[in-house]
C-alpha cells in the first residue's frame, strides 16, 4: 500500500492533489504543531498584478497543533478572498463550472483552521475526479515526532511504500523505514506544463493554488500534469 502524508493546507497547489492521487491512503497531518507564516493558513492566485496571497486570519499561540488553532474573528476575509478569485477568474473557461461549489467555501462561517482546510481539500479532491481515501493524524494512535512519527503513521495505516516528498531526504530515517519493510519513493512535485491562464499579459505562474488550473483547464486539468512519480535515489 502506497501511503502520503501531509499537513492540511489551505486551497494548496495541484502537486498537493497529484501526490494523493498517486496514493492509496493518504493521511491529514493535523496533529502537529501550526507553522506561522508556512502555507497551513494562505494560498497564492494569480491576479493582473502578477501573484496574490490569500490569508486566513488566525488566533495563534506557540506549540498550538494544527487542530488546535481557531479563526480569528471579525475578520471579513471570506468576503475578501471570494470577491478577489471571482475578479480573478470569473473570465476563465471553466469558472463557471465551478462556481458554485467553490462558492460554498466562504458563504460559511469556519471556526477552526484545520476543518476549513480539510473542507476546501475534500470539495476540490471530488471536483478533480480524485478518489482516495483519507484519515486524520488525529484520529491515529501513532506518536512520536519527525521521521518517528511518519514512520509510526505508515507502519499503523500498513503501508509498504511511503510517498514522501523531495524535502523528506533532509529529515527522514531511511534506516528505520528499511527495517520496518516499508519503501521511501521521493516524489518531486508534479508541476503542470504551461496551460491557458487569466492574464496571458502576465508571466505563467506554475505554482499556485489548484483553483486556478481547476478554473482554467477545468476536466481536462490532467493534460497538463507530468502522469509518473518520479523516485530519487536514497
Amino acid at each position: 500500500m502506497d501511503i502520503s502524508i501531509h499537513q492540511p493546507q489551505y486551497l494548496p497547489w495541484i502537486s498537493y492533489f497529484t501526490k494523493i492521487e498517486h496514493s492509496d491512503l493518504f493521511i491529514f497531518l493535523d496533529s502537529v504543531d501550526f507553522q506561522k507564516n508556512g502555507l497551513q493558513n494562505r494560498s497564492q492566485i494569480k491576479t493582473q498584478q502578477g501573484r496574490e496571497w490569500l490569508t486566513v486570519p488566525v488566533q495563534q499561540r506557540l506549540g498550538q497543533k494544527i487542530n488546535e488553532v481557531e479563526i480569528a474573528s471579525g475578520s471579513q476575509w471570506r468576503r475578501k478572498h471570494w470577491e478577489k478569485i471571482q475578479h480573478s477568474y470569473r473570465k476563465a473557461n471553466s469558472f463557471k463550472t465551478f462556481e458554485k461549489e467553490i462558492s460554498t467555501i466562504f458563504s460559511r462561517e469556519w471556526l477552526e483552521l484545520s476543518e476549513l482546510n480539510i473542507y476546501c481539500i475534500d470539495l476540490i479532491l471530488e471536483l478533480l475526479e480524485i478518489n482516495t481515501p483519507i484519515i486524520k493524524s488525529s484520529q491515529m494512535k501513532a506518536s512520536g515526532h519527525s521521521s518517528d512519527l511518519v514512520l509510526n503513521l505508515c507502519k499503523e495505516a500498513g503501508a509498504s511504500r511511503y510517498i514522501s516528498g523531495i524535502g523528506g531526504k533532509n529529515y527522514l530515517k531511511v534506516g528505520d523505514f528499511e527495517d520496518a519493510g516499508i519503501e521511501i519513493i521521493y516524489h518531486a512535485p508534479d508541476l503542470p506544463e504551461p496551460y491557458p491562464q487569466t492574464f496571458p499579459q502576465v508571466d505563467f505562474f506554475s505554482d499556485l493554488s489548484v483553483i486556478d488550473i481547476l478554473f482554467n483547464c477545468g476536466a481536462t486539468w490532467r493534460d497538463h500534469i507530468p502522469r509518473k512519480v518520479r523516485s530519487i535515489e536514497n
